[in-house]
């Protein structure tokens, strides 16, 4: 069950070949669910003819015009990079975080996010990512083809799927609640002068990367939002004080 719950999101592909080929690598690995959030292209006849029997990856294959929009439903959200440093420091292979993903997909719905050919995923698509995921290569040639990365992750959750024994995990909250929390987190940590204005952004980042890595429930969510709301109260109380 775990792999029908994971779902490859490829986020604004140029080019329908790439689409067609991540869907054969999916087949081969026993993916099935694909998304395609804001493509800069459309799944045509070169993509089925490269997706050979995945073409019914392609035929069921959801779009979304947004990025955001892609993500509803979602309690795990696996990015991918093949660059380093700021935001990217904290990453994992794909062989060392696959049984997380594998558990997590036992009872909800676990996302792998790519980014485009170019540029690969930027740092407003990072944000809603609990983790990353970068594909070990030699350092002359770090960047792979969208196809291939697919296929290397999909080979990695395929293998962890193999022999195992599914572990207890909690079940996290939506990202639609997560998001939600840290909006209202940040106006709070503004109103009491811990974040800037010209700070903000790089704090929140590194905020939503520290606390995605613990898996937040939603009473965590909850508890966050609590806090959040007492230290947005007692900012205004205080300020009415004075």
């Amino acid at each position: 069950m775990s792999l029908k719950n994971v779902t490859i999101i490829l986020v604004g592909t140029k080019y329908p070949g790439n689409i067609g080929s991540a869907a054969r690598a999916m087949f081969n690995m026993g993916l099935e669910r694909l998304i395609l959030a804001a493509p800069q292209c459309a799944i045509n006849e070169e993509s089925y003819r490269l997706a050979k029997k995945g073409k019914l990856i392609l035929d069921s294959a959801r779009t979304c015009r947004t990025l955001k929009g892609a993500l509803r439903g979602f309690r795990l959200l696996i990015g991918t990079t093949g660059k380093s440093g700021g935001y990217r420091s904290q990453v994992y292979t794909p062989r060392s975080l696959a049984p997380r993903i594998l558990n997590h997909a036992e009872q909800q719905k676990a996302g792998i996010l790519f980014g485009p050919e170019d540029t690969g995923l930027i740092d407003e698509d990072l944000q809603h990512c609990q983790m990353l995921i970068r594909i070990p290569t030699q350092h002359k040639a770090s960047s792979l083809n969208l196809s291939q990365a697919v296929m290397v992750v999909a080979y990695e959750l395929l293998l962890g799927s193999l022999k195992r024994d599914p572990a207890r995990v909690p079940k996290l909250a939506s990202l639609e609640q997560i998001d939600a929390m840290y909006e209202q987190l940040e106006q709070a940590l503004l109103h009491i002068g811990f974040l800037h204005r010209q700070n903000a952004k790089h704090m929140m980042l590194t905020l939503r990367q520290m606390l995605g890595r613990a898996g937040l429930e939603t009473s965590d969510v909850g508890i966050l939002r609590g806090i959040a709301r007492q230290i947005g109260w007692y900012a205004g109380a205080k300020a009415g004080n004075n």
